[in-house]
């Protein structure tokens, strides 16, 4: 359970540095697309975890 809740409270703080990051450039950004991929890149590299957290959370739930 303690595993579930530091998954969460972490994917939540990626969520919101990766708003703030783009609210941060959104002004004064480079030409193109390509000053969204870190905040992309963070918050799709930390959603691995959060599955196999759902994963295992499920597993438990159901009693396997």
């Amino acid at each position: 359970m303690r595993w579930i809740v530091t998954d969460v409270i972490w994917q939540g703080a990626v969520i919101l540095g990766s708003g703030a990051y783009v609210l941060a450039m959104n002004s004064h950004h480079p030409a193109g697309f390509a000053w969204v991929t870190p905040a992309l890149g963070a918050t799709f590299g930390t959603a691995l975890p959060l599955q196999i957290v759902v994963i295992a959370t499920m597993r438990w739930g159901r009693g396997g």
